[in-house]
This record gives C-alpha cells, sequence and structure tokens, in this order.
C-alpha cells in the first residue's frame, strides 16, 4: 500500500468515524474483542495476575493512528507503546496493584493525541474483585508522583523528606507486625535493621540532577505528563504493604523513569528507595 493510498484510507476512517458515531464504527471495523479471560467479572486473591488478551483489526486501528490505553478505576495508567499495533494486544492484570474489594480495569482504542475515555473508538471493561487482606488505602499514585515532581522541581529537601521513611514510623510499622511466622519474624528483622538517616540522605542526593532538569524544562505538577506504571510489585501485610513502582514522565519531550519503594499505611505513604533515569528503561 502506498502512502497516498494509506492517507486516504486514515482520511476516510476518520471521515466515517465522525458520520456513523464511535461505537457503530468500533464494532464493525475496529472488531475490539476480549478473548482472555473469557468473562468480564473476575474475582481474584491478592497473590493473582490474569492474562488479558484483546483482538483487533489491525489494519484500521492503524490507519486511523489509535492506540490502546488502559484505564484503572477511571484514571489513565497505561499505553500500547508500538506505532504500528499488532493484534492480539495482550497484558495482564496483578492483583497485588490492587487493594481488597471491587475495581474497573478499561482498555480502550483511544485516536492518537487524546486520553480521553469520551472520544474511545472501542472499549472493552472488566470488573475485578479481590479479595482477601483485611488492610485497605486511596493511595493516588499519580497526584503522589505529581507531588514528588512538585517538590524536587522546588528543590524543597524538608517537604521531600517528610515522604522518607524516619524511624518513628520503621518503629510503628516493625510493631504493627503482630505474627510470629517465619515470613513475618524475617520481614520485622530486615526492617528494624535498615538505617532510615542513611537512606534519607541517599534519597535527597539522588534528586538534584533531576532538580535541574526540572528548573530548565521549567516543569510542574501539570506539565510533567504522567506515562503510566512500568512495573509494579507489592507486599501485603496486615497493616501496611510494601510497594514497589517505576513508571514514566515526560517533560518538554524527553522521558524520564522515576522508581521507588514505599511503605504504604492506612493514611500515608513513606518512601525509602527513590531514583531516577533518563529515558523509559
Amino acid at each position: 500500500m502506498n502512502k497516498k493510498t494509506q492517507l486516504f484510507r486514515k482520511f476516510a476512517l476518520l471521515m466515517i468515524i465522525s458520520i456513523l458515531g464511535n461505537t457503530l464504527f468500533a464494532q464493525n471495523d475496529f472488531a475490539f474483542k476480549l478473548v482472555k479471560p473469557s468473562s468480564n467479572k473476575q474475582v481474584m486473591k491478592m497473590s493473582d495476575k490474569l492474562p488479558v488478551e484483546i483482538t483487533f483489526n489491525a489494519d484500521a486501528v492503524n490507519d486511523t493512528g489509535a492506540y490502546i490505553a488502559t484505564f484503572s478505576n477511571g484514571k489513565f495508567v497505561g499505553f500500547s507503546a508500538a506505532t504500528t499495533m499488532k493484534s492480539p494486544f495482550k497484558t495482564t492484570i496483578y492483583a497485588s496493584y490492587f487493594s481488597a474489594g471491587k475495581h474497573l480495569v478499561e482498555y480502550m482504542l483511544l485516536p492518537s493525541g487524546t486520553k480521553e475515555p469520551a472520544k474511545a473508538l472501542a472499549k472493552i471493561a472488566i470488573n475485578v474483585e479481590i479479595k482477601g487482606g483485611s488492610f485497605k488505602t486511596n493511595i493516588d499514585i499519580k497526584s503522589f508522583m505529581q507531588d514528588i515532581v512538585e517538590i524536587i522541581r522546588k528543590n524543597d529537601v524538608e517537604t521531600f523528606k517528610s515522604y522518607c521513611i524516619d524511624k518513628k514510623a520503621m518503629n510503628g510499622i516493625v510493631n504493627s507486625i503482630k505474627g510470629t511466622t517465619p515470613k513475618e519474624e524475617a520481614v520485622k528483622g530486615k526492617l528494624a535493621s535498615m538505617n532510615t538517616e542513611i537512606e534519607i540522605k541517599k534519597m535527597t542526593a539522588k534528586f538534584s540532577d533531576f532538580q535541574k532538569v526540572l528548573s530548565e524544562k521549567k516543569a510542574d505538577r501539570t506539565t510533567a505528563e504522567y506515562l503510566g506504571i512500568l512495573s509494579k510489585n507489592n507486599m501485603d501485610m496486615p497493616s501496611f504493604y510494601v510497594m514497589g513502582r517505576r513508571f514514566g514522565i515526560k517533560i518538554g519531550g524527553k522521558s524520564f523513569t522515576i522508581s521507588f519503594k514505599a511503605f504504604v499505611t492506612k493514611s500515608k505513604i513513606y518512601m525509602f528507595n527513590f531514583n531516577y533515569n533518563i529515558g523509559l528503561n
């Protein structure tokens, strides 16, 4: 297919979208279908992971320049990075990403350049209920990331320290582990041996170069584009969980990876590891 034909097909498809409406067109041309799991209602344990597979008409999707975005409970959390989409689209839902309870995971076929759910060309929703674990929290990772970016941009070391684990908070976390199983004893021993003062010094030392980048680009919490979570892992305990996250942001056309580990309690998040790298690696 030559370049002129591709441009004509893209124009024609976009015209059909505007005339017939997104839903009708998606059903007939994009063929955006959930293959795995077989049902869009799933019950999972905290340790479970759920493979997801979605098929679609790759020619129609690529001709419109569309991409697949992932939304968790209505918030944009990830996207397909390939410039040419191939069917099927495969991903995984990790129960450990969520707290116990009911959640909504949506996969939307969106036109290039938009993150608006209302503009979706096609949509698949999976209702997930997470069983087990008495600990619940409502930590908003996107807002947390934006807060950290703003604090580093201002070179506000003292406020940054308030997001880090200190000895008092660590003692509270260790004392909250009431069990005596080998796993619990191992966790208590490891946490009790952590030197929180050294951890804070390491973390504050690492963001000086990043602060220069943010300052040069005049970036703040609104201009640092959140690109979604790149990787994640949790360790669930009765009164807190240990969260590891790598997520991407884009500032002035350049991408960065921010990674951190943290203790998440019912009311606060305490980092004990922080780093950043240029690029989404």
